[in-house]
């Protein structure tokens, strides 16, 4: 059983949340599966229900499905029972696992109790818009991802992790209706608005991606003419690095760019961009695990 038994693949610590952000369901195609022949290994921290069965009837069916694929063939028969988790969200889900591996988790936790284990992503069950993953491991020792903090959470008096379609209200009552909106390689639907003509500024406004579309994703705003307006208490677009640091009392790294260099701190996804020395760019961003 090749797919289970390459101990030497890396299965990097990772969230369900971050995992399907990154991995967003793929639009309906001609078939009832869509195979992600990357086969994506992921370890997460789960917690036990308590809960264990043989496998559904209708999972069974996607079984003899991924078993006509060439990549599978004679490694889906072992996968024959389901056990009940939830994920860091509190989102319950029943993962298809060997009963061997199921029995070791009932037999050792209790209902309520987190353990590690380790997934392959195989693609999306359509008919129910499911990802098909397969419990391949367990630890039973829980390392916790370190959670990463930003220098704010709000800006223009927008707030990460607020109500989107709120956000967007506030956006066009103030700036009038979006210059431009888009979708990135994510799904994540992004909203432009200009918020000063003359300096050619401009704020873009993400969502979390099609599971997370209710929540503000992260927040940017760049200025392309010389805009020194004020973003946060001692911070201003225009600013030199020692002002930054002075602003959010951090100390920062800089990765040189051929158009732009980025000033970052460590264990954080918020940023500043700068040119010829001077802040054009700061953006703002959810924890990328939580």
């Amino acid at each position: 059983m090749g797919l289970i038994a390459e101990e030497e693949i890396a299965y990097p610590l990772t969230t369900f949340k971050n995992f399907r952000q990154n991995v967003p369901l793929p639009e309906p195609g001609d078939s009832d599966i869509s195979m992600d022949l990357r086969l994506l290994r992921f370890s997460a921290v789960v917690e036990y229900q308590g809960e264990h069965r043989p496998l559904t009837d209708s999972k069974k069916e996607t079984m003899k499905l991924l078993e006509n694929v060439n990549t599978l063939k004679g490694q889906t028969g072992a996968f024959d029972h389901e056990v009940l988790i939830k994920d860091e969200l509190r989102r319950e889900l029943w993962i298809p696992a060997n009963k061997a591996l199921v029995q070791r988790i009932d037999a050792i936790l209790n209902s309520g109790e987190k353990f590690t284990a380790m997934f392959t992503y195989l693609g999306c069950c359509y008919d129910r818009k499911n990802r098909i993953l397969f419990m391949n491991r367990i630890d039973f020792q829980v390392n916790q991802l370190p959670r990463y903090s930003c220098f704010t959470e709000e800006l223009l008096g927008f707030t990460i992790k607020s109500d989107f379609a709120e956000a967007l209200s506030l956006a066009e009552e103030r700036y009038g209706p979006p210059v431009k909106t888009l979708e990135n390689e994510r799904k994540q639907r992004v909203y432009i608005y200009l918020i000063e003509e003359e300096a050619d500024t401009v704020v873009y406004l993400r969502d979390g991606g099609p599971e997370f579309a209710d929540i503000l994703s992260s927040i940017q705003v760049s200025s392309y003419a010389g805009s020194t307006m004020t973003l946060m208490p001692g911070l201003s677009l225009g600013d030199e690095e020692k002002d930054i640091e002075d602003a959010i009392g951090r100390d920062l790294r800089v990765q040189k760019g051929e158009h732009a260099d980025l000033l970052y701190y460590q264990s954080s996804a918020c940023t500043f961009e700068m040119r010829n020395g001077q802040l054009f760019s700061i953006f703002v961003a959810e924890d990328p695990y939580y």
